[in-house]
């Protein structure tokens, strides 16, 4: 084998464990610590506009909003339809988000049945807007799986940098607390409050 091909197939298995190291393998979506890593450098620009808003304007990013999904009642679907059904909705789930968010956005698989979004430049209202059209597509969407049709919804919560959230912790945690709210209020809702 030549030098050059060794080179080559050495850079491949860096790619294939950087994917590994960054990516949900189930759902193709970015892990905790890749989201968190890609986030932060977001965070660390709406924090520099903040601190110097003269700052070029024109490729500022001036806010980072979350949204925190989460399946409701998925183990009720993993437990009636088995495993691989919840496997399947989680993917049904990922693809939808996938293709109602734009390309810079950030989503991720945070655990379980829990789905993160990451908007750049997006305030609050405008995540809200996006979290709200993603959760009545899902819940107007059938999962077929073996014959069967699986209907569920999703409960999320919205925060943003603008909310007084300083640092990645502290935005999630806000937007965590208001799934929860949702989850309490009867599910198959978005809280931004």
């Amino acid at each position: 084998m030549t030098k050059e091909k060794e080179i080559e197939l050495l850079k491949e298995e860096i790619g294939r464990l950087k994917t590994l190291a960054y990516k949900d393998e189930l759902t193709r979506l970015y892990n905790r610590h890749g989201f968190k890593e890609e986030s932060e450098k977001f965070l660390a620009e709406v924090e520099g506009w903040k601190k110097n808003p003269d700052r070029r304007s024109s490729v500022l990013i001036k806010n980072f909003s979350l949204i925190v999904f989460d399946i409701d009642d998925f183990k009720k679907v993993n437990d009636t339809h088995g495993h691989l059904a919840g496997d399947e909705a989680l993917k049904m789930v990922s693809d939808i988000i996938v293709k109602r968010v734009r390309d810079i956005d950030i989503v991720a698989r945070w655990g379980g049945e829990e789905i993160l979004i990451g908007l750049i430049g997006a305030d609050k209202n405008d995540a809200f807007d996006v979290a709200e059209d993603i959760r009545k597509k899902i819940g107007e969407t059938s999962l077929k799986f073996n014959e069967k049709e699986i209907n569920f919804t999703v409960s999320g919560g919205v925060a943003s940098f603008s909310d007084g959230g300083g640092s990645f912790e502290e935005i999630f945690e806000l937007a965590d607390s208001r799934l929860y709210k949702a989850k309490e209020r009867g599910k198959n809702m978005v809280v931004k409050e």
